[in-house]
């Protein structure tokens, strides 16, 4: 996976894992770094990881196959273990994060 130099371990094993998840899912992933949507509805690991650490907050936004939206998380980049800031309260993000 792309990540920072400055992206520690703790930040890395839960991101990946979230996205590791959601792409099982059959989802996409948008990525809005703060200012604008980086990527769009994306299934590429790669490209998804290398937006993720752009700025020092992320919302990444999730879709199922048939383009309906599932929910989103937001991601506060320098907490470690509280990476994970909000997300969507429902059963499709709580499968996401449960357990990170």
């Amino acid at each position: 996976m792309a990540f920072p130099a400055h992206a520690n371990i703790t930040e890395k094993r839960i991101i990946t894992a979230i996205l590791k998840r959601a792409l099982a899912a059959g989802y996409s992933v948008s990525v809005f770094d703060g200012e604008e949507w980086a990527l769009r509805r994306s299934v590429d690991l790669e490209a998804i990881t290398a937006e993720c650490h752009a700025t020092d907050e992320t919302t990444l936004r999730f879709w199922d196959a048939t383009r309906n939206q599932m929910g989103s998380i937001w991601l506060v980049h320098g907490n470690e273990d509280d990476v994970i800031s909000d997300h969507t309260d429902n059963s499709p993000m709580a499968a996401l994060v449960k357990g990170l």
